[in-house]
């Protein structure tokens, strides 16, 4: 008798356990659904982002690559007026 108190008592447990994490499951999808949509909506974000930040960062490279050729012109003219002062006061 004991027995069969101590059965029905861990098989009753166990079916409610089992009906319970069903029914959680099932309350849950829709929870997880909107969780996972959100994951994907912010992982697109992340990378429009990220392609945003790699244009500008490209686009700075661009500009102190100019600037740095300009500066470059500017001094190498800049001797090369320095030269021919240099030489035309000697000729004289």
């Amino acid at each position: 008798m004991v027995v069969m108190e101590t059965l029905f008592d861990v098989l009753s447990a166990s079916i409610g356990a089992t009906i319970g994490v069903f029914v959680g499951f099932i309350l849950n999808r829709k929870n997880r659904r909107k969780m996972a949509n959100q994951v994907v909506i912010s992982r697109q974000a992340l990378e429009k982002i990220k392609l945003e930040n790699m244009n500008l960062l490209q686009r700075i490279q661009d500009k102190e690559n100019t600037i740095l050729k300009m500066q470059m012109q500017i001094l190498g003219d800049d001797d090369a007026n320095k030269n021919t002062s240099k030489k035309n006061k000697t000729k004289k």
